[in-house]
């Protein structure tokens, strides 16, 4: 039940609710030990209203499955990758500082732009990254991701910002 509770029941992904326990779990584990950095990204699917305009809902479902397999493939097992909503993600990213959090924004940015999804064929998505500042709140810390994923979108789309 407990799993349940906490996982997106179409694509398998942790949950808002898991995704904020966990980070709350990482701002106490960095505030007693603060030399060890943690990030946050959110990412969106670049024009996925597109997807399910032309294709339809049940195509667009599949593009957000097959989504998080290839972002889930690329993370650790310490990583939480969460649907936060609709077709925006969040990446909780222990032990990882700015460097770390960037180079892995990459390289799913690189892994989904480079795959097919079925009849949508290729879509691609926007980043935002930030970087734990301790005794920051977890709103403070997702606003400024979030700020970042929406330079993303204005700079152009299928990039990340930080």
């Amino acid at each position: 039940m407990e799993q349940i509770a906490a996982t997106d029941p179409l694509t398998g992904a942790a949950n808002r609710f898991r995704f904020e326990e966990r980070l709350l779990a990482q701002q106490q584990r960095h505030d007693s030990a603060p030399l060890t950095p943690f990030s946050v990204l959110l990412f969106d699917i670049d024009r996925f209203k597109e997807v399910n305009d032309t294709w339809g809902h049940s195509q667009g479902d599949i593009v957000l499955k097959a989504v998080v397999q290839l972002v889930q493939s690329q993370l650790r097992n310490i990583d939480t990758l969460a649907r936060w909503g609709g077709e925006e993600f969040a990446v909780l990213l222990p032990q990882t500082g700015a460097v770390g959090a960037r180079v892995v924004a990459e390289k799913i940015r690189h892994t989904l732009e480079q795959a097919m999804f079925g009849r949508a064929g290729q879509v691609t998505a926007s980043f935002g990254m930030a970087v734990y500042q301790g005794g920051e709140s977890a709103a403070a810390l997702l606003g400024r991701a979030d700020d970042a994923l929406y330079r993303a979108k204005r700079n152009g789309r299928n990039r990340v910002e930080g």
